[in-house]
């Protein structure tokens, strides 16, 4: 008599990864549902890090643009409070190397530069203080929040746990879950 031995099916990798993924979306959507309320109110930026561009993450651009970007991980902060994400950018051109300080919320898809330096010189402050769309921004220099946002800083409409996350996933080159 042969006797038959039922080995479970085992549950296939990817479609582990992806419900492990779901799960981090949502427990940090949770976790920011209410940073998106009419009185949420931002904290008082710092004045923008010191940056390198040695050691820059480059950012995904058109193939067509002449510009090279790239974050600085070193300046990556994040307000677990407000939700507020802040990074400086450095945008590399055949003529100009210039750097923005910005802030990323991913709880309502938007960004705000904070200050711009022109060429290595003094940061001057920006003097529209409203936070802005990333989605549909149709210039190719101001399409970076999204592709920083979907490629590592946010994870849905939440910010990374902590940002040795945010690095890692820059740098890994995936896409997370993003609006």
């Amino acid at each position: 008599m042969t006797s038959h031995v039922h080995i479970p099916a085992r549950t296939p990798l990817p479609r582990l990864l992806a419900t492990t993924a779901l799960a981090a979306a949502f427990s940090a959507a949770a976790q920011y549902a209410d940073l998106d309320r009419a009185d949420w109110k931002e904290d008082a930026p710092p004045p923008p890090p010191a940056y390198s561009v040695q050691q820059l993450i480059e950012i995904e651009m058109p193939r067509s643009s002449t510009v090279e970007m790239g974050i600085d991980p070193e300046t990556i902060t994040l307000n677990h409070d407000t939700g507020v994400v802040r990074y400086v950018v450095v945008a590399r051109g055949p003529s100009a190397v210039n750097a923005t300080y910005e802030g990323i919320r991913c709880a309502t898809a938007e960004y705000r530069v904070y200050a711009r330096q022109v060429q290595g010189g003094e940061w001057s402050p920006n003097g529209d203080n409203t936070w802005k769309t990333m989605r549909g921004q149709s210039g190719v220099v101001v399409q970076h929040p999204y592709r920083l946002a979907r490629d590592g800083l946010c994870v849905g409409p939440g910010v990374r746990q902590t940002v040795r996350d945010m690095v890692r996933e820059l740098k890994s080159g995936s896409q997370s879950l993003y609006r």
